[in-house]
Parts: structure tokens; C-alpha cells; sequence
């Protein structure tokens, strides 16, 4: 999911920007908006393109400049032009020189390969033109030397902005700079304009020295012909866009603006001033990542790490270069020094192995529990609910079973949908006689589509605020488990906590103090998330076997009638005592554990649903500065998302689904009864129509249906609503008629309302 950086002073939508910025490169880049960069720069080893944060920009100039700029991109190599640059005195104008020719030919190739760009980069120069940002307001353009008169002709005189007056023997470096296609070219016509300005130079110094006065005219070729300030070459060479003949001016004459997508800027230091910078046109695209490794990149960088900056450029307003500088000088103080800082970061490799505690150590840690504390697990209480546990389970059964056959048929009636009838053109023998009243008299065809196969996992919160509310919360997760075994549905319960095996404490720290060989989140790089240590209990599974899943059973029961942490009726292994919210932990965990999921059971959907009762803790690492952004990058997908506010959980939730594409269902566990304490979750305003509307169901049904940002569908149920089998069974012999009539409604009440919710569960899983 794309998002939208809500800058300031503009309308431009960034999010669009980088849309387009990997469109026009043809790949899944990576787009980043940094208010600490002077201009637009990519980086060709870790296909990144950075932009500055701009402001007092409309969204042509923002597209000319990422569509400038991802052609740098494409299309300037990382190596090749360092050993003209050089270092030392002279190196800001050689790489002002090439810079200025590269641009030209780089601004044409994207306007080729993307026609529908040309009206932003008319637009846009005209934009800048009229804001006189090359600062030629007044000044007379036979002045100005060579370079900068051919680098004003291709950024504004290709667009009937202004004539830009070059002589005879000067419109071949015209003819020369709108024909280049390859960067060698570029870099030999730049070598050869800066040697006759060279030259220029000292035949101007000589003049100085011999007459002590110094000479204007610096612009001129070597034939001593150039535009320079003479008059007699104001007449017919004064030519300028017709007389060039370019590739591509004759049909960019007046073209109109029009508005696409994305920012960008060059300062001289463009492409090519960024590490591992871009490939040349011969470099095959699975070879662009690695373009400028080994040896060469090592002097690659060096070079580029000192390549100069448009400030380097000459600073004498007639001098060479004077216009790229201004032009670049201008574009960085578009920059919008107030905007919010940007926090890129992306996620850790998980280590699952260290997170997830497999049912089958589970079993083995009750074993030794009950091996170490025979006394209680010969007790009573153990006995009295493993009884109780029973009863719930015959009892449940035709609830069950209510569910498995409504399953069935939702599954029938969609093969039912997705079944084709079709005539064979063969007669039916047997229908053949009814030809005179009938046309159906012909064989038919049915074709049935495959219908599609589906899990679920099931997260579950093991907080300590869910105490109250962990009986009844378990009851419903063993309807749903019979359910899944019932209908053969493949499912994974996990329940999320911060107290890990074999700890006597709620050990609630990073990775930092972990051994390497125990760290759950591998950070490869330091703009790593950080998430805190935590545990995913695998209490149940289809993988177990009968034996197996009766035991899991029988101990989940204990856990959930100890309610976390132990009373006179049972005690538990610590391990399993209720903890902290790590539910972002969680949902960072399943990026992994959906898609192995799907794999071992070949499965089309699967349904990931988180069960809570509250928002989970926070992520370590995020800054959390008021005005700061926090953007996640998830390098698998190349997309990035803004963490709106301090709602992390809705990021990574729409980071699996765009990773996984799985059913994301939310069953948010509430205690009271009505919606008021948590409303402003999902409702904001308690006063509003919706919440009205969601508050008189929640009243009727013991749950509501919220729209919640990262969810599929997000049920707000009543964690106190029991499983309700026989609303009479509880009723003494000598009851009333009112307490029978009431009991009756009141149980038929909630027992509609466990079907109700169970029934949109199974419309979700049918589909």
C-alpha cells in the first residue's frame, strides 16, 4: 500500500510520485522522501531513489524532475567519466561540462521511452523560466559562453521559451549534443567544449595581458567565430531552434503542460554523485545491481564521494557553468526546511525457530510439570476440569455439527456458481422425441471450476488483561478448532506472549544482550526494526493426531481456568501465566508463518485471524518524535507505509496482506456492555450514527462489525458472551414459569448470537 506524506504548502501527492518513479524505471525501486539531502540522488546497488522534500512545486515540475532523475537511473553509468573529472582545481567545471551534456541526452531518452512526459517537461521549464531561476532576466544571451547557451537551448529553447543565439561553426556542438546516445559520446563532446573553452580563456588572458584590459566576449570557438559580443553576429546566425535540427526539438515546439507523477532534482552531483551509481545503456537489467562492484566500484566511490557539487561550479555570473548553477541553487532552495523528518525502516529476517514453541514441546513441558508436581496432577481440580471439559465438548457437538453442515452447503452452492452447462451439438437419444414442443434436445456438458481450499491460524492474545475474559475466550476458540477437524479445514493456534520457555520473569528485551544463536530477529542492516523478544505457544494444530490434540486440549482448559496466574482450582507451568501485548510482534511473525502455512497444505487462502482484547505494545527502535514520520520498507513487495499516528499494528497488518494475501479477520474481545469505553478505536466520535448503529447491534447480537485499517472485517464481540447449549439446563426442579420463560430467552438469545458470529466466521472461510 502506497502512502501519502501529507506534506506541507503543496497539493502534490507523493505517494503518486513514487508510483511513476517505478514505472518509468521499469522496476520495483524503492522511493524515499529526505528532508536531509540538497537533491534527488539513486543509489544502483540498493536500487533506492531519493528525493527531497519539496514545497511551492505543482506536480509537472515534480514529474520532470523523478523522470529526469530515474533516467540518470537508467541510463548514466557508475564508472566512465571519473578519469576526465578528475580531482583538484579545474574538476567543478569539467563535471559541470558533463553534467550539462549528459543531461540533454538523458532528458531526451526518458521523453522517448515515455512520450506522455514531454507536456511535464515543457510545463515545468516553463514554470522554471518564468520564476527566472537561470537568472538571464536582463542579460545578453551572445554573453553567456557556449556550455551555458547549449545547456538554456535544451531546457528552454527547445520549448519556444527563448532564442537562444549560437553562430555558424557552433551549431554543430548543437547538432553534436542532440544526437548523442551513448554516454562515451557525452563524455568526449564534454572533454572537447571544455577544451575550446580552455582555449578561449587563455586567448582572452592574452588580449588582458597585452592590452591590460580585460576582454568580455569568452564564449567564442576556436576559429576565433563565436557568438561572443560583436554585433555583426547578431543577423542570420542568430538562429536557434530551427537551425540545430535536433533529435527531438522540432516536435516539442509549444507543448503543453500536463500533470503526472513523482520529484526529483539535480544538482551536478545528479546520478552520478551517488554511491554505486546508475548503468549505461549496454548494461543487461539483471546486471544492474551489481553494476560498479569489485575493484571498480571501490574507485568508483571515491570518486564519487568527491565529485563536486553545483557549489563548486563557477561563481561569476557570465562565467561557464553560471546558468547550471543557478538553475541547481534554485531547485535546492525549493527544498521545504520545515517538513517533518522521514524515519525509513525496514524489517528484520525472522528467526522462527526461536520464536515458536512447537505443540510437541508444549507437551513435554506439561509432562514435566506433572512429573514434578504428582500431587496436583492427581488433585481434584485437575480431575473436576478435565470432567467439565468433556461435558463442554458433548455438549458442543451439535453446535458443531450446525456449523459443518452450513459450511457444506455455502461450499456447495459456490461449486454450484462456478458450474457451466454447455451444449455438445450431439442429439440426446432419448430426449430427441420431445423435438416438437422442445429445442432442448441435445447432450450437455457440465464443467465444474476448481473451488478454492482454505486454512486458518489463529493468534491469540495471552495478556494479562485478558484474565477475566480467557474462559469464555477459550471455549469459543475450542468450538472453532472442533469445527476446522470437522470439515478437514487445516488451522495453527499460536497465542502471543512476552514470558519465553524456560524464563521465571516477563523477559520484555530486544535481541541487543541475545545470543546469536537465540536471537529471533535477524538485523541485517542498522535501519532494522527492532521488535522485542517474545513467544508464539502453538497450543494447537491439524497435524496433531487424536491422542495428541486431546491432550493439548486438556491442558489449553487448565491454562484457561487458571486464568493466567493460578488459583485454589489449578496451578499451571509458569511459561503459560499471561503476559504483555506483543501483538505487532506477532503480526511481523506471520509474515513467515502464512505463507509456510499455505505451502505444507497447498492451500489457495488462508484466513489469519487475531484475537485481543486491546492494542498490542510498541515496537522498539521507532522514533517517536511528534513531527517525525515513521516509514516501514518492506524490501520483498519494494513497498513502503506510513505509520499513521501511533497505529503500528494497522502498517504491519497491511504489510501481510500485500506480502501474503491472506484474509486478515480481527476479533476484538470487549468486556462491557456497550461500546463506549471503545469506541474512539473504531468509531471515533461516540455520538455518531455509526457508532449508534454498531452499539444497538453489539446490544442484540453480543458483537458489531467495525472497519478497521489493516482488516479484512474486525468483529467487536462481548468477551463475556458464554457458549449457550441448553438455556434450561441450569434450572432447578422447582423453578417458576418466569424463570424458565426468561431463562429460555435469555439462552436463546445467546445461542443465536454464537451462531450468528460463528456463521459470518464460515462465510469468510466458505468464500
Amino acid at each position: 500500500m502506497a502512502y501519502h506524506t501529507g506534506m506541507r504548502n503543496t497539493a502534490v501527492r507523493t505517494a503518486s510520485k513514487d508510483i511513476l518513479a517505478r514505472c518509468m524505471a521499469e522496476e520495483d525501486i524503492i522511493v524515499e522522501h529526505r528532508h536531509d539531502i540538497p537533491s534527488a540522488c539513486f543509489d544502483t546497488a540498493s536500487r533506492v531513489l531519493m528525493l527531497p522534500i519539496w514545497q511551492d512545486m505543482d506536480n509537472s515540475m515534480y514529474d520532470m524532475l523523478v523522470g529526469h532523475e530515474v533516467s540518470h537511473a537508467l541510463h548514466t553509468p557508475a564508472t566512465g567519466w571519473q578519469d576526465f573529472i578528475g580531482e583538484g582545481p579545474g574538476s567543478g567545471n569539467r563535471h559541470m561540462f558533463v553534467n550539462i551534456v549528459e543531461d540533454a541526452r538523458i532528458e531526451r531518452k526518458i521523453k522517448d521511452q515515455f512520450p506522455g512526459i514531454r507536456r511535464d517537461f515543457a510545463s515545468a521549464y516553463k514554470s522554471f523560466y518564468d520564476r527566472d531561476i537561470f537568472e538571464i532576466a536582463g542579460k545578453n544571451l551572445h554573453d553567456l559562453p557556449l556550455i551555458d547557451r547549449l545547456n538554456l537551448y535544451f531546457k528552454i529553447g527547445l520549448y519556444g521559451l527563448e532564442n537562444i543565439p549560437f553562430s555558424a561553426s557552433e551549431k554543430q556542438y548543437v547538432d553534436r549534443m542532440a544526437a548523442a546516445t551513448s554516454f562515451e559520446e557525452v563524455v568526449d563532446l564534454a572533454k572537447e567544449l571544455y577544451d575550446l573553452w580552455q582555449d578561449d580563456q587563455g586567448e582572452q588572458q592574452g588580449e588582458q595581458d597585452e592590452n591590460g584590459q580585460p576582454q568580455s566576449g569568452n564564449s567564442d570557438d576556436q576559429d576565433g567565430e563565436g557568438s561572443g559580443s560583436s554585433a555583426g553576429n547578431d543577423d542570420g546566425d542568430d538562429e536557434s531552434d530551427s537551425a540545430s535540427g535536433s533529435a527531438d526539438d522540432g516536435d516539442e515546439q509549444g507543448e503543453d503542460s500536463g500533470q503526472s507523477a513523482t520529484d526529483d532534482t539535480d544538482d551536478g552531483s545528479t546520478a552520478e554523485s551517488t554511491t554505486g551509481h546508475s548503468q549505461s545503456d549496454d548494461t543487461p537489467a539483471d546486471e544492474q545491481s551489481s553494476e560498479g562492484s569489485d575493484e571498480d566500484s571501490g574507485d568508483a566511490d571515491a570518486a564519487q564521494a568527491e565529485a563536486p557539487s553545483h557549489d563548486d561550479y563557477s561563481n561569476d555570473p557570465c562565467g561557464a557553468g553560471s546558468t547550471q548553477h543557478n538553475y541547481e541553487k534554485s531547485v535546492d532552495n525549493l527544498r521545504n526546511d520545515n517538513a517533518s523528518e522521514y524515519h525509513y525502516y525496514t524489517l528484520p529476517t525472522t528467526n522462527l525457530d526461536n520464536i515458536i514453541v512447537d505443540y510437541t514441546d508444549i507437551a513435554k513441558t506439561w509432562d514435566e510439570y506433572n512429573r514434578d508436581n504428582p500431587r496436583q496432577a492427581a488433585s481434584n481440580g485437575d480431575a473436576g476440569i478435565i470432567a467439565e471439559l468433556n461435558q463442554f465438548l458433548n455438549r458442543a457437538k451439535p453446535t458443531v455439527q450446525h456449523m459443518v453442515q452450513q459450511f457444506v452447503m455455502k461450499q456447495a452452492a459456490d461449486a454450484d456458481k462456478r458450474t457451466e452447462i454447455s451444449k455438445t451439438g450431439i442429439l440426446d437419444t432419448v430426449r430427441m422425441i420431445d423435438y416438437r414442443w422442445s429445442e432442448d434436445v441435445f447432450l450437455k456438458n457440465e464443467t465444474h471450476a476448481d473451488g478454492k481450499n482454505h486454512g486458518i491460524v489463529m493468534f491469540i492474545d495471552w495478556s494479562g488483561s485478558m484474565s477475566g475474559i480467557l474462559k469464555d475466550t477459550v471455549d469459543q476458540l475450542i468450538i472453532l478448532t472442533e469445527f476446522c477437524r470437522k470439515a478437514s479445514i487445516p488451522f495453527e493456534v499460536y497465542a502471543f506472549t512476552s514470558i519465553l520457555k524456560g524464563n521465571n520473569c516477563n523477559n520484555w528485551r530486544g535481541d541487543e544482550d541475545t545470543d546469536d544463536d537465540k536471537k529471533q530477529f535477524i538485523q541485517k542492516d542498522e535501519s532494522d526494526l527492532s521488535p522485542r523478544r517474545f513467544q508464539l505457544n502453538n497450543f494447537l494444530s491439524s497435524r496433531m493426531d487424536n491422542r495428541e490434540y486431546k491432550t493439548a486440549l486438556q491442558n489449553l482448559y487448565r491454562v484457561s481456568c487458571s486464568e493466567g496466574y493460578g488459583n485454589n482450582r489449578v496451578r499451571v507451568p509458569y511459561e503459560y501465566h499471561l503476559g504483555s501485548t506483543p501483538l505487532n510482534e506477532a503480526v511481523i511473525a506471520a509474515l513467515d508463518i502464512v505463507p509456510a502455512f499455505q505451502n505444507a497444505n497447498s492451500l489457495q487462502i488462508v484466513n489469519a485471524v487475531f484475537l485481543t482484547d486491546g492494542d498490542g505494545n510498541g515496537i522498539g527502535g521507532l522514533n517517536g518524535g511528534h513531527y517525525d514520520e515513521n516509514i516501514i520498507r518492506d524490501n520483498k513487495t519494494r513497498k513502503n507505509y506510513k505509520i499513521e499516528g501511533y497505529r503500528q499494528t494497522s502498517t504491519f497488518l497491511n504489510i501481510l496482506k500485500d506480502r501474503t494475501d491472506c484474509n486478515i479477520i480481527g476479533i476484538f474481545l470487549n468486556e462491557a456492555r456497550n461500546l463506549k469505553g471503545v469506541a474512539y478505536k473504531f468509531w471515533g466520535d461516540i455520538y455518531g450514527e455509526d457508532y449508534s448503529k454498531a452499539n444497538a447491534s453489539y446490544k442484540k447480537n453480543n458483537f458489531t462489525v467495525a472497519e478497521v485499517d489493516g482488516y479484512d472485517v474486525q468483529f467487536v464481540v462481548k468477551g463475556t458472551v458464554k457458549v449457550e447449549f441448553d438455556a434450561l439446563e441450569n434450572l432447578g426442579d422447582d423453578a417458576s414459569f418466569t424463570k424458565i420463560k426468561n431463562a429460555f430467552m435469555k439462552g436463546s438469545s445467546n445461542k443465536k448470537s454464537s451462531r450468528v458470529l460463528a456463521g459470518r466466521l464460515i462465510d469468510i472461510i466458505a468464500a
